[in-house]
């Protein structure tokens, strides 16, 4: 907790495309599964059961998150092995303009090539059978000196310029073929990748739909182990130094209902929580969680003195209370009594006080 990985934050760069996971619905998935993960009280002792062997009438909530784990673990390898390909087909799509870009810059140094070339050509086409001596005798000495120094260079250089340019031509077809493969590649990657994302996908939407069948089935509100996905309990460190009712956002976690504790508290109690939707089906009802200030003042005001703490005193504003309720508010009935047994295991525990004075049987503390 939380269960974010860097693999999972990765998932937003992998591609979109008909039939291809968006990186919202990946990251949803992911974090369903992991919330799921997040209320196992404890590892089973025994080696996975498979799916097959199990029937979802008679395997247990506990087998069934184990089950469930197992899937988001291989759903996130899976992931992550489809995030470095798609590193990797970056790395070639660059490699791949590169390329492009040499071919266009050997292209360029071909074209300037071809003026000197094409004036040599013309030069030498133009003198007389004479030669170079018709060319000095035909105008001025000026003239005919100038004349004479440029072809005597071009034609120095006659043989140094084609064989550059015919380098440059063998480079500019090495290139081409180079890019051409990197191409088809690239795109033959891509087409793998996309239907191997496309098999993700249909696995991950089949185990969420059963994950969410079963979690209906068994009275089990799918949002509050979403939640518990995003609660990170060392978050509760963002409370010190805050003013009773005062705490800031960050602090905090949502439960369910609207409800929400200091994140160290909610995340035991969604544990602690998930224990009793074993043992009776349902989540626990809660009444009352963290309480700002402005909440404290109108609770107070509603009850009688001596029912509610004076505000900013309250262990509510501490983000370390709850009021519960469907049974549990009534002292020593069966779900309290189990309240009272299981909730010291997560930090949760009924004080003193609420035994007596004033006597409140449905508020339960946070001690850790």
């Amino acid at each position: 907790m939380p269960f974010t990985s860097d693999a999972a934050r990765r998932r937003s760069r992998v591609p979109g495309g008909s039939g291809v996971l968006t990186a919202f619905a990946m990251s949803y998935r992911v974090r369903f599964a992991q919330a799921v993960t997040l209320v196992v009280v404890t590892a089973l002792l025994v080696a996975p059961i498979p799916a097959s062997a199990l029937d979802p009438a008679e395997a247990s909530l506990e087998e069934f998150r184990e089950r469930a784990e197992a899937a988001s673990e291989e759903l996130e390898e899976a992931t992550d092995e489809q995030v470095e390909r798609q590193e990797a087909l970056e790395e070639a799509q660059g490699e791949l303009i590169d390329t492009l870009y040499e071919l266009q810059q050997t292209e360029l140094e071909l074209s300037e090539m071809r003026e000197p070339l094409a004036q040599l050509a013309s030069t030498l086409y133009k003198l007389p059978d004479g030669g170079m001596l018709a060319v000095l005798a035909s105008g001025s000495l000026n003239d005919d000196l100038q004349t004479q120094s440029y072809a005597a260079k071009i034609s120095e250089d006659n043989q140094a310029l084609i064989q550059e340019a015919t380098d440059l031509r063998e480079k500019q077809e090495e290139l081409a073929s180079e890019a051409q493969e990197l191409q088809t590649t690239t795109q033959l990657e891509q087409v793998e990748l996309a239907a191997d994302i496309e098999q993700l996908r249909e696995r991950s939407e089949e185990t969420t739909n059963d994950l969410v069948t079963e979690l209906e089935e068994r009275g089990i509100d799918p949002e509050a182990y979403m939640a518990a996905a995003d609660c990170d309990p060392a978050a509760a460190a963002n409370a010190e130094g805050a003013a009773n009712g005062l705490l800031p956002g960050s602090a905090l976690c949502d439960l369910y209902d609207d409800k929400r504790l200091r994140a160290d508290a909610a995340v035991d109690f969604l544990k602690l929580n998930a224990r009793y939707v074993d043992e009776y089906g349902e989540n626990m009802c809660i009444t009352s969680a963290y309480r700002d200030l402005p909440n404290q003042h109108r609770v107070y005001a509603q009850v009688a003195p001596g029912f509610a703490a004076v505000p900013g005193t309250s262990n509510h504003g501490l983000g370390k209370a709850l009021d519960l309720g469907c049974g549990i508010q009534n002292y020593r009935s069966d779900r309290w009594l189990w309240m009272e047994e299981n909730g010291a295991d997560f930090g949760w525990i009924h004080p003193a006080w609420a035994k007596s004075s004033p006597f409140e049987p449905w508020h339960w503390e946070y001690t850790r």
